[in-house]
């Protein structure tokens, strides 16, 4: 590769620099025409349609009479880049621990401190728990973690896990299960105190705490909803992803 251009990107917006005197060139993300010029200025996109590990920018130009192609990967950037942890934050895996679901039921977890998480483990009691986040990636390494343009909203969002739990803990000790782990598609996603899952939890506290709704589209909120309303959404963004976090299907 020549590296004719210097290309870098900041959150969604990606920033392209001509290092020669070019005709024209064109720019695609993922074989998608997203700009062309025809001239050697530089060229600011924003902002990219689906920014994730597997990214490829294809930059065609016209030089000393050659029509030539570069093409840059966001793989680096994914891996390379420093992971911090904050109140809010949301890591959503597409595998499992049981591997046969993994692509299909995935897993969700809210980030309450720079060491702790809260989360609904499938399937156990109790029913919710306060845990070490590196727990949650070694068990899911196929993960993306997502943090709110706010910082408010996920102090907000995290304070109410809190003192959800709490009163869950409560419950507890006076013998009620109350919430009960279930994925049962008759339960009302703004109740807390009846049904439980790892997904409805990352709702509940955004919802009753930052007084943001995470829409749905189906019966029940799964970690698929959630991700892909993460990732297409202008008010988070992407702090880490693994390059083969996927979705088979739309649940």
């Amino acid at each position: 590769m020549n590296d004719y251009f210097q290309v870098w990107k900041n959150k969604n917006t990606l920033y392209i620099k001509p290092m020669i005197k070019v005709i024209y060139y064109k720019v695609y993300e993922n074989n998608t025409l997203v700009t062309s010029r025809a001239d050697a200025q530089s060229s600011l996109i924003p902002p990219l349609h689906h920014p994730t590990p597997s990214t490829t920018i294809i930059i065609e130009y016209y030089h000393q009479d050659i029509l030539a192609r570069e093409q840059y990967s966001f793989r680096s950037y994914y891996a390379n880049r420093q992971r911090t942890f904050q109140a809010g934050d949301i890591l959503v895996a597409s595998d499992n621990v049981k591997s046969e679901l993994t692509g299909y039921m995935g897993h969700s977890a809210l980030i309450v401190n720079e060491n702790e998480l809260i989360e609904s483990p499938p399937g156990s009691e109790p029913a919710i728990v306060q845990e070490p986040i590196q727990q949650f990636i070694d068990k899911h390494p196929i993960h993306a973690q997502f943090r709110p343009k706010e910082e408010k909203l996920g102090t907000k969002a995290a304070q109410y896990a809190q003192e959800y739990i709490g009163e869950y803990k409560e419950n507890l000790k006076q013998g009620l299960t109350k919430p009960s782990f279930s994925f049962n598609l008759s339960q009302k996603l703004d109740d807390p105190w009846d049904k439980i899952y790892c997904s409805k939890l990352i709702w509940i506290c955004y919802h009753f705490g930052a007084d943001y709704t995470f829409e749905n589209d189906h019966l029940w909120f799964s970690p698929e909803d959630l991700y892909h309303q993460l990732i297409e959404n202008e008010e988070f963004e992407i702090v880490y992803q693994h390059e083969d976090v996927k979705f088979l299907i739309d649940i």
